[in-house]
This record gives C-alpha cells, structure tokens and sequence, in this order.
C-alpha cells in the first residue's frame, strides 16, 4: 500500500508536466488494474454465493435424510407417517411439502399438499428425479419447478438391502436463495443464480417475474461459479458500462491534466486517494460480513465433535477430582482444569447460538425467586379483573430449567387463561414436590389453574401443536403451548393438560428437581442419586456406543466406577453382534455416528431385545433433526460429567421395575 501511495503522488508530479502521453498512460494503467481487481473480487463473491447455497443445500438434504431411516419404511404405516411428518413440516416454514415415493411400483404414497389417500402414479415431476436417483443411488437436487407457484424438489433414495425402494423428497422454497444472493450481490450489480436445466433460481433484478423461467444473458461482465453437489451455478455482474465508460473517460481526464497542470494534478491525487480509501473501507466491511456468515455456518457443522471432546476433557477431569481427595494441590490442579473446560463448554454454547443453532440454558432455577420478579408483570398481563395466586411449597422452591424461557412459557399460559375468563376469575400457579412410580427422582409439579371456559377433548388433544389455535384470525399464532411444551421438554420434564368445558384448565409442567446454589467443597459426593430398583447396579449391564473412542472410554470407566457392568462398542454392527450373544438393561448410543446413527442401533435394539432402555447422548447441533429421530428414547446432550452421566443413567434405568 506504501508503494502504491508512492507512486500516485509520482503520478501528481508527472501531471505537473505537459505531457499528454505519460498522463494519459498512468490513468489508463490504474483503470486496468482497477479493472482487474473488480473481476478478482467478482469472482470470489460468486463463488462464496454459491458455497452458501450448497450449505442450505446440504443442511435440508442432512435433514432429510435423518427421516429416511424412519421405521415407517418398514411398518409401511403410512398414515401414521403422514401425520408424523405434517408436524415436522409445520416445524420447518422454509419446506412446502414432503412426498413419499414407492420407487418400485412408480407410486406415489402421499404428497402432503393433498389429503391421505391412495396412492397415485407417479407425477411427470418426479419421473425423471426418480429414474436419476435409482440409478445412482443417491441423493439428488432437482430444478426448479412451475413460475406461478415455484418450488425445488430434494430426493433422498431409501435403500433396502442395497436396492433404492423408496424415495423421499422434499419441496423447497426458492425465496431462501433470493436472500442468500441479495444479501452478498453488490449494490446496482445484476445477479442470478441458475438451476442445471437454465432456469431462474433468485435474481437481483425482476425476482418476481422472472423466477423459474429460462435464463437469459445481459451485456455485462460476468463471473460464475458452477456447483459440484447441484448442477446449479451463480452469476454475478458488473454493468459493462461501470468498467467500459471510466476506461473512455480517461481519456479526456489526461487530456485535462496536461492541460491543468499542477492544479488537476493535486487533485488527481486527492480523488485518487480518497477513492481507494473508501473501496478499501468497502471491501473491509464485505470481508468482515463474510467472515462472520462462514464463522456462523462453521460452528453448526464442528459442534458435534467439539462437544465430543469436552465430554472426554470434562468427564476424566471430574473423575481424577474425585479420586485425588486428600491432595489439596492436585485437587486445586484439577479444579482449576475442570473450570476451565466447563468454560469451553458455555463457549461452545455461545458459538452455537452464533450459528442460530438454538440451545437451552438449562440449571437450577430458584421458582419462589422468579415468580416474585414476574409477579408484577403477571398482574398486567392478566388485567385488574383476574385475581393471581402464587404457591410454591418449601420443598418445592428449585426446578431444572432455563429461566428466562420458563419465565416466558409461564406469561403464556397467563395470557392463555386470561383469554379464557373474559369476565375475570381467579389463576392459580402452585409448586410442590411429587416423587411416584412415573417420577422416581424427584421432580417439581409447576401447576397453572384458571377458572375459565375450558376445553373441548379436541381442543385439548391438540392444544401443543403448533399453529393450532381456537381464537380468530390475528388475536393469535397458535405457538404458546407449543412453545411452553419446547420448554419443559428440553429440561427433561413432562406436560399435561387437564381440563372440561365450564370448568376452567389446569397445565402442569413437571419438572426435575433442582437444587439451591452451594459452595463446593472437596468432600461433596460426586454420586448420582440412588435409584430403587428390583436389581442392585451390578447386575445391570450396559451396552455403550460411541465412534469416538476418548468418549467411549470416559462413559465406560465411569459406569464401571458406579458398579454397572458395562460392554462398549464404537458402531452399530458391532453393537448388533453383541445384541445377538448377550442381554442388556440399557443401550447407551451417540446419536450422530459413522454408518448407522443412534436412532438406526435403537431400533435394531429394540427389536432384538424389546425391554432394553435407551439412553441416546448428543453432541449434534440440529435440536429439531435429533427429536424427530429420538422416539421414546431420552437424550443426554454432550458435555455431560460424571455426575449427569450416572444421573441420567440411574433415571432411565430406574423405569424397570
């Protein structure tokens, strides 16, 4: 950059000089590496552009494909299936619709954009999709589909002993490409992004009009960037004019500055200088821009392994501390390495949040504490006609949960029951410890009570769905159960909804118990809680699986230490084998593994030995793709120490009586 000032201000002092020549070539040569560096940056923006549409591309598919290994392809209950997937799409706003294709018969088995049925042959649409996709086996991006209503097919073939049977695809929807390219095209540039038949995808310019209909050229200099995984390809332009008329201009501007001698020099220089400046100060902003969307996209794909090694780091951290007491410099040693990797952990967290991966902040929540700071704000919310009533017994005062979501979840079901007591009432919100055969451990029954008007058994069957709602058009979204039922979920507890027409709603969240803040010291117990069962723990055997073989080892020498007896395996087929030699209590799996994921050993576990508990462990950060794969079984979310693990294990294990 020193050298390029240098040689601008050698520039200033040549105009000084009557040469229309030198003048006239130094302009001309500055243009040209102008030129230059336009195509240069034009070419890396195209090629970030379609990177960013392949990552969408490949996140949807990911998703998709996690469904493919559902067990309705084996059941063949496809009515259930379509009722199962309406809620994921109605989970999922950037998907149209979900079609299940019968790959042998040329059958379609249902498209969610019609009432079940029966099945139909398959549509022109997705004859030639299907015919590329039992051909190679894999999975397929399709192009883009009708102008009126345009939509873009995914395939995800279903294979049955090496043999494509089904197929399962999923419509999407363009206007998530539109804002990728409009949010990295330039200012007044012309760009498209082009599907493999030459159909419009997203464009800068007359988006409306133009998408889905065939690609046509304008005069412009343009870069592309052509897609391995897609066939699709992105265009970005500069008007030629932009780079032709400067290059004519230039001209005339020599001619100037021969004439204007010292005073056009001077300011050639300043307009010079002051130009770079601000392309340098643009080009920083797009860079910075750049780097924080490949930051964000970045996090989402390392998290599972990242939260993999903190599971490893934090748990042997954790059993080494217990096993040192008594060596206070060891101690303060492993302490101090065990907070640091618990602050890796909040920071993974944190990163994760980044990459709109959304995460619960779950802990022990003080519930007298945070109904007394909200009390106020419940008051308003209900208004002056309805009477708040706020019990938490003693024992009752700690739960597990995110606070500030719990604290939302709570002002939804107020606004709920005010709704219901148009003409005032009474809402109850009473806390209190139960502990029975449901809930081995304890846990806190948060209960929400008005005297309102009730509900039908049909409102109340589906009273969580989302976007399910009774009241008229703009007075809601249907997303207030749904969220409070996200909540409790993600902490571990349960909801349910008692209620009767004329005879108000009752809400319970039951959720763990938690405990009041403590200060650690080096004799706490670091044992789970103790779970009645029929068999003491040394007669339980646990079946670990997991890839990842620090994981594998810290999970395996931690359930020895508590007494189980433990066989640990690192993937499905060897977890298979040793289903066929032994009998197991629990299979303890990781979700997200090479081969068969966790929900695949699930099933084949199950079907195998029908009574065996599941306990699934995740470091994945897709929350939604791992509950739709989860079932019944419960989930462990990674970093987890000793504590958690043998907790969580004694819990599920505690269900066998």
């Amino acid at each position: 950059m020193t050298f390029l000032r240098r040689s601008l201000v050698a520039l200033g002092i040549a105009a000084m000089l009557p040469t229309v020549v030198f003048a006239a070539f130094s302009v001309f040569h500055l243009l040209r590496l102008e030129r230059e560096r336009v195509t240069d940056a034009t070419l890396a923006q195209s090629q970030v552009v379609m990177t960013l549409v392949d990552t969408q591309l490949q996140r949807h598919l990911a998703a998709l494909d996690v469904v493919s290994s559902s067990v309705y392809f084996e059941t063949r209950d496809w009515g259930e299936f379509y009722r199962r997937l309406q809620r994921l799409l109605a989970a999922n706003p950037l998907w149209e619709s979900i079609v299940v294709i019968d790959a042998q018969r040329r059958e379609e088995i249902f498209d969610l954009r019609r009432p079940f049925g029966e099945p139909i042959a398959v549509p022109g649409a997705h004859e030639r999709a299907l015919q590329r996709v039992i051909a190679a086996g894999t999975q397929l991006v399709g192009s883009i589909e009708s102008h009126e209503h345009p939509i873009i097919w995914v395939y995800v073939p279903v294979r049955t002993e090496g043999t494509v049977t089904y197929a399962i695809a999923a419509a999407l929807k363009p206007y998530i490409f539109q804002d990728v390219l409009t949010a990295y095209a330039a200012p007044g540039s012309t760009g498209a992004i082009v599907d493999a038949d030459g159909y419009f995808i997203a464009r800068t310019v007359d988006y409306s009009e133009r998408i889905g209909t065939q690609a046509e050229g304008l005069k412009n200099y343009t870069a592309y960037h052509v897609s391995p995984i897609s066939g699709w390809s992105t265009y970005l332009a500069v008007a030629s004019a932009s780079i032709d008329t400067p290059t004519r201009w230039s001209f005339v501007a020599a001619g100037i500055a021969a004439l204007g001698g010292l005073a056009l020099g001077g300011l050639l220089v300043m307009l010079v200088l002051r130009d770079m400046a601000e392309r340098r100060r643009a080009d920083e902003m797009l860079r910075q821009s750049q780097k924080m969307e490949a930051i964000g996209q970045l996090t989402g794909g390392i998290a599972h392994d990242f939260n993999n090694l903190l599971t490893a780091v934090i748990g042997n951290l954790d059993m080494i501390r217990t096993r040192v007491a008594g060596n206070d410099r060891l101690q303060r040693m492993s302490d101090n390495a065990l907070e640091a990797a618990r602050k890796g952990a909040k920071l993974a967290s944190q990163l994760l949040a980044f990459s709109r991966s959304q995460r619960l902040n779950v802990g022990s929540v003080d519930l007298t504490q945070l109904l007394t700071g909200m009390s106020g704000l419940l008051s308003q919310s209900v208004g002056p006609s309805v009477r708040v009533d706020l019990q938490i017994d003693d024992d009752a005062r700690f739960a597990v949960s995110d606070a500030n979501q719990l604290e939302l979840a709570l002002l939804n079901l107020a606004v709920n029951a005010r709704d219901a007591m148009p003409d005032g009432g009474t809402l109850t919100i009473r806390g209190r410890l139960i502990t029975d055969a449901d809930h081995p451990l304890p846990h806190v029954e948060l209960s929400v009570t008005d005297t309102g008007s009730g509900m039908t058994e049909e409102v109340r069957s589906r009273a969580i769905e989302p976007f399910y709602t009774t009241k008229p058009t703009g007075l809601g979204t249907g997303l207030g159960l749904s969220q409070v039922y996200g909540v409790v979920h993600e902490s571990g507890g349960t909801l349910a909804i008692d209620s009767e027409p004329g005879r108000g709603t009752t809400v319970r969240l039951t959720l763990p118990a938690g405990t009041p803040p403590t200060v650690r010291t080096d004799d706490d117990s670091q044992s789970p809680p103790t779970v009645p069962g029929a068999r003491s723990r040394d007669q339980m055997h646990v079946l670990i699986v997991d890839d990842d073989r620090l994981v594998r080892r810290f999970m395996s020498d931690s359930l020895r230490s508590l007494q189980y007896q433990v066989t640990a395996v690192e993937n499905g087929e060897q977890a298979i084998a040793s289903l066929e030699r032994e009998r197991f209590d629990l299979l303890l799996v990781d979700f997200a593994m090479p081969g068969m994921n966790g929900a695949d050993v699930a099933r084949e576990a199950q079907n195998r030995q029908p009574d065996i508990k599941v306990l699934m462990v995740s470091g994945y950060a897709d929350s939604a793709v791992v509950e739709a794969a989860l079932g019944s079984a419960r989930l462990l979310r990674k970093p987890f120490d000793l504590a958690e693990l043998g907790a969580a294990v004694a819990e599920t294990l505690g269900d066998v009586r």
